[in-house]
């Protein structure tokens, strides 16, 4: 009849660890997207395959982000 909590703790904490698409990933970047896919194919970031799609984690786009970033 009811739910257990720890059903719910555990498929809300998997949502988190799903990562991130393609097309947010440019988006979060502020890059086109043909760049991400060169940065990709020349493994500047890990990505991994979640049901068949390729995502990127927070973690792995974040440390892209502090790599590339302009020295000022």
């Amino acid at each position: 009849m009811f739910r257990s909590f720890t059903n719910r703790k555990r498929r809300n904490g998997s949502i988190s660890k799903q990562g991130t698409s393609f097309v947010q990933a440019a988006r979060f970047l502020g890059v086109d997207q043909s760049t991400l896919y060169m940065a990709l194919q020349k493994g500047q970031i890990p990505t991994s395959r979640r049901n068949g799609r390729t995502v990127i984690s927070q973690g792995a786009l974040m440390d892209y982000k502090v790599r590339t970033r302009p020295i000022l």
